[in-house]
């Protein structure tokens, strides 16, 4: 299951975070990210995030469910924002 979003993401390289409101524009660049949801019900499911220009970092989940959430929260991914 993937996604693609355009986000503020503050950081580069080895460290990088969504950007918040607070945090100074200069260290703040829109990037494309690709989001993932892989696994299965017995060994959980992980949410890989990959930036563009950034490394990629996952978030593991009991569920799709809960992964889809998380990328809602933290991405605005619609629910039919996958495919």
């Amino acid at each position: 299951m993937k996604a693609v979003v355009v986000v503020p993401i503050r950081g580069s390289g080895n460290s990088w975070k969504v950007a918040e409101p607070s945090d100074p524009p200069a260290s703040v660049r829109e990037r494309e990210v690709v989001l993932e949801i892989q696994g299965d019900a017995t060994n959980g499911y992980h949410l890989v995030m990959t930036p563009a220009g950034c490394f990629t970092a996952d978030m593991w989940h009991e569920s799709v469910e809960d992964a889809k959430a998380a990328a809602a929260e933290m991405f605005s991914v619609a629910p039919d924002g996958w495919t």
